[in-house]
């Protein structure tokens, strides 16, 4: 077989410098789209044989190929040691293996669609023959399925007769109601199924119409009411669960009476474990509130199914749980530290009481100060800060902050209590000043004004601060900026050199990775070849030795039936002879009786003329000749007999010759056709062989060119990753 067609250009890397593939090229970028597009545009042409290929007898349509196996010559790889095209050589046989059963499956599936369309057809024509039947019109809205069960009975219908009442306005808008709730709870998927999403949902809306419907008390509902209600039990929307069912409970996994459960979101419990549930969810607040697979259980099924102890704690638990811990005050006391309900806080005083008479400060959560303040109260704190600088004065009545404006020093608090500005005493018990009152109000304004001059300091103090921080960061940010800048030169630099050095590389791979796929292609071509010739070896050494097998056989059948008609005709020629010689002895016996009645009757003849005058031997040779007239008869007509029936015994023989020859003859043809279907055979495999050789060769050329493409193009993408160059 000829080789590859494409031309193969060596290089070698001594004669190839960097300057040999930079100096067509300014930008690297545009270097590296180049090669790129070269890789991608490259046509690597499959092997084209120049000579003529083997003459097939037969035509090769007429053969279903994908119906044999492939030659062994395939398989044989004799002198490759090379585990690239060991795995071409066999993987090429599996993969027109696989392609060859998916088109037969295909095939298949489209015999059977066309089987089940005709089907189809025939059954469509067949119910074409139906028997008339009257029509019948629905009325307005979807009719209802007859399998299905409706609120009220069927659906009215109009028939062509007539004979019925059309229905009025109002029924037909309750018959679509009614349809629409029915056909929500029990229509089927057109596909035979639905999601689950869509079955969670419509599951969800069942049991949501089901809790409404139990929790509508008899007594005091609407009778319209108790009756739409009675009218969709009776349709069997809902699920009535039996009592006597049994229902596997969660927890300890016991078979529990329905009756006996307690139903969850998503799963049943039995009464013992239910309370035990809430019972753990009231103990521990990371357990609260009670859950079934991270499903909240509602409080109306916890509140119904636990005992009064436990649901008075359950109510107690709830209100303190539902508010959050930082907002919750607990007793100081070490042997109390009961929760202290918001009802038993003062807010004004903040203070909280427990039940047991202990007062607790909402600040600290210690014991109260009395009528003292919270140390810890931050406000407070910054309040008495402000009033001392600004000269305000606490009533010595209700210790109520008090600021003076103008007048006197003579005070008078919300509270009614009367003191003195100045030194805060009650009035008119101490002999303080109006002076006084100035100074305190002049030195409360000194402060103020001192503050004011303080703060102001402090601002520019602060914005001296931030300027000299802006201009550090701004004095960084140039510095960094300029580094950054410097860094990205260089990288760039390196960037360009470590592209040129990567191109050049690039290029002596790809000649590289030519020459050594062009030198498998030969040593595949090579192989090819090889296994070709094997199989047409193989081909021919099967057509000698079939022909060598018919002439043998022929051969052994002409000697087998040569021996055959000898011994017949020998047993022939016996079954006559012996016929004959029967026939011989029958004359024979019949010969010496005629003697010895011609005797017997010639011994009377003369007895009886013995005594006769004018007897003599003339009378008895006269008297005699009847009998030998008759005796001549009868012996011609038995000659006769016998002659005939050895004529017939001989055409009976022959048939029987004539027989057995065609049945030799039979077995020849037999034969004969015997070998003409094994040469057909062999010549419908061989055809199916050279194709299964040709379709073999073509999928190596292409794994071949596929893993040419691929070696050169996934190792060229790493050019283009940008970001390995930077590391």
């Amino acid at each position: 077989m000829a080789t590859s067609t494409v031309e193969i250009k060596t290089l070698t890397s001594a004669s190839l410098g960097p300057e040999d593939c930079l100096d067509f090229y300014q930008n690297p970028y545009t270097a590296l789209g180049k090669l790129q597009d070269a890789g991608k545009d490259k046509d690597i042409v499959p092997p084209v044989t120049t000579e003529k290929p083997h003459a097939v007898d037969g035509d090769m349509d007429d053969v279903d190929w994908q119906d044999y196996e492939p030659p062994t010559a395939l398989r044989k790889t004799p002198n490759v040691t090379s585990q690239v095209l060991l795995d071409i050589v066999f993987s090429s046989i599996e993969n027109v293996k696989s392609r060859v059963a998916g088109e037969q499956r295909l095939r298949k599936e489209a015999a059977d669609e066309a089987a089940a369309r005709l089907a189809a057809k025939e059954k469509h024509k067949a119910k074409g023959k139906e028997p008339y039947l009257p029509i019948i019109i629905p009325s307005e809205g979807p009719p209802a399925e007859p399998s299905r069960p409706s609120f009220k009975g069927p659906a009215p219908e109009s028939t062509v007769s007539g004979g019925q009442e059309a229905p009025t306005k109002a029924e037909k808008i309750e018959k679509r109601r009614k349809f629409a709730l029915r056909n929500l709870f029990q229509r089927n998927h057109p596909d035979g199924g639905e999601s689950s999403a869509a079955g969670h949902a419509r599951e969800a809306l069942r049991n949501k119409i089901e809790a409404q419907i139990q929790s509508v008390d008899p007594k005091s509902a609407n009778p319209k009411t108790l009756e739409a209600i009675a009218v969709l039990r009776k349709t069997k929307l809902f699920k009535t669960a039996d009592a006597n069912a049994l229902v596997e409970c969660v927890s300890c996994l016991d078979d529990v009476a329905v009756k006996d459960t307690v139903k969850a979101p998503c799963h049943s419990y039995c009464r013992p474990c239910f309370v035990r549930l809430v019972s753990a969810a009231v103990q521990t607040e990371q357990q609260w509130p009670p859950k079934c697979c991270l499903n909240q259980i509602p409080f109306k099924t916890v509140l119904k199914n636990i005992p009064e102890d436990l649901k008075r704690r359950f109510h107690e638990r709830s209100s303190e749980w539902e508010i959050p811990v930082s907002e919750r005050v607990y007793c100081h006391h070490a042997d109390c530290g009961v929760w202290i309900k918001p009802g038993s806080i003062s807010l004004t005083r903040r203070q909280a009481r427990c039940e047991h008479g202990h007062v607790t400060c909402t600040i600290c959560r210690c014991q109260a100060h009395g009528n003292d303040e919270c140390p810890q109260d931050r406000d407070l704190n910054l309040t008495n800060l402000l009033a001392e600088e600004e000269g305000w004065k606490h009533c010595f009545s209700c210790h109520a902050l008090v600021e003076h404006k103008e007048a006197c020093q003579h005070m008078t608090c919300r509270c009614g209590a009367q003191f003195c500005y100045v030194c805060g005493l009650r009035w008119r018990t101490c002999g303080c000043t109006i002076e006084q009152l100035h100074a305190i109000k002049e030195a409360a304004e000194a402060r103020r004004a001192q503050r004011l001059v303080d703060e102001r300091a402090e601002a520019e103090e602060l914005r001296e601060m931030l300027a000299q921080i802006e201009e550090f960061e701004r004095q960084e940010a140039l510095r960094l900026e300029i580094e950054r800048l410097e860094k990205e030169r260089l990288e760039m630099e390196r960037w360009q050199a470590e592209v040129e050095e990567r191109l050049r590389m690039e290029q002596v791979r790809r000649q590289e990775i030519e020459i050594k796929y062009q030198q498998l292609r030969e040593m595949l071509n090579g192989l090819n070849e090889l296994q070709q010739i094997m199989a047409d070896a193989r081909q021919d050494e099967s057509t000698k030795d079939l022909a060598v097998e018919a002439e043998v056989a022929k051969g052994q059948l002409k000697e087998k039936q040569q021996a055959e008609r000898e011994s017949l005709d020998s047993l022939l020629s016996t079954k006559l002879r012996a016929r004959e010689d029967q026939y011989d002895k029958e004359y024979a016996a019949r010969a010496a009786w005629e003697r010895q009645l011609e005797e017997d009757y010639l011994a009377q003849l003369r007895s009886f003329w013995a005594d006769k005058v004018d007897g003599g031997e003339e009378r008895v040779q006269a008297s005699m000749l009847p009998l030998r007239q008759r005796m001549d008869v009868a012996h011609r007509t038995w000659q006769r007999w016998r002659d005939d029936q050895l004529q017939h015994y001989q055409s009976k023989l022959d048939e029987e010759r004539t027989v057995k020859e065609e049945l030799m003859y039979s077995l020849r043809r037999r034969m004969e056709a015997a070998f003409a279907g094994r040469e057909a055979q062999l010549a419908r495999r061989m055809v199916a062989e050279k194709r299964w050789i040709r379709e073999v060769f073509l999928e190596r050329e292409r794994l071949l060119v596929g893993m040419e493409l691929q070696e050169t193009e996934d190792d060229a993408d790493s050019l283009f990753a940008t970001e390995s160059f930077n590391e």
